[in-house]
């Protein structure tokens, strides 16, 4: 059996083609392949790329790393549809025909829970038989952060188990692309660069950021939903460096 997994519809769009060995035999970016950074539509070339690491009549299972229909519920019970559906709930529509074509798949695609597909990434990559897994996101589907506790069973097959979740619009991972964009910068891209600034301003502002947001260490339920953005006279006249280092802290 050959497994592809395929990541889209979103950004960084990839695929990788996998043995029953675990044995990774094609892994590809698209953005490396259409010089479009952070590019989230898979293209034919990378499909025709990964034929040439998939042994002919070998049977194949296609994976797509989340499940749309519970994404398309999140956002219609967060009000996200007043102007009509906004996700598509076929996964073939969202990976594309051109890319099924050139792949040559005409089989069923499996569906796999996001925060479990990031927690795989994590454990299966790792040294660890055994592991407890921490997922931060900023959305996957519902969940915006999980904990799994994961193992491996005696066929030498990756288990995993949900331990506690924290839904949406509860997200460590919104606020952080929030605070982002408010210092000028590209969410879901340079929260790299926040990070990076923080070193550089003291924490002034973490006491106003608990207050506006609601979160504190010990409660993370969020009274302001950071997905719908924050005001834009929010610490209108801080510096961005002591923004940054107070939403790291």
């Amino acid at each position: 059996m050959i497994h592809i997994g395929v990541s889209c519809g979103f950004h960084d769009a990839g695929m990788s083609v996998i043995n029953d060995s675990g044995e990774i035999l094609f892994a590809g970016h698209s953005e490396r392949y259409t010089k479009q950074k952070h590019d989230k539509n898979l293209t034919a070339d990378i499909a025709r790329d990964a034929l040439d690491y998939i042994p002919a009549h070998e049977e194949q299972q296609l994976y797509y790393y989340e499940r749309p229909w519970l994404k398309a519920y999140r956002e219609f019970v967060s009000g996200q549809w007043s102007r009509g559906l906004k996700s598509p709930l076929s996964s073939k529509e969202i990976i594309g025909h051109d890319f099924l074509s050139a792949l040559r798949y005409p089989g069923r695609i499996k569906n796999q829970p996001h925060h479990k597909c990031h927690a795989a990434a994590g454990f299966q990559t790792s040294p660890y038989d055994e592991a407890t897994v921490v997922v931060i996101d900023a959305i996957g589907e519902v969940d915006c952060a999980t904990i799994w506790h994961a193992y491996y069973d005696k066929k030498g097959n990756a288990k995993y188990k949900r331990l506690w979740s924290m839904k949406y619009p509860n997200s460590i991972g919104l606020f952080y692309s929030a605070m982002t964009h408010r210092i000028g910068l590209r969410p879901l891209d340079e929260e790299y660069i926040l990070m990076g600034m923080a070193a550089y301003g003291k924490p002034k502002y973490t006491e106003e950021l608990e207050k506006y947001f609601g979160a504190t260490d010990d409660n993370l339920t969020f009274k302001v939903n950071a997905h719908a953005g924050i005001d834009e006279d929010f610490l209108k006249d801080a510096d961005e460096f002591d923004i940054a280092a107070s939403t790291q802290r």
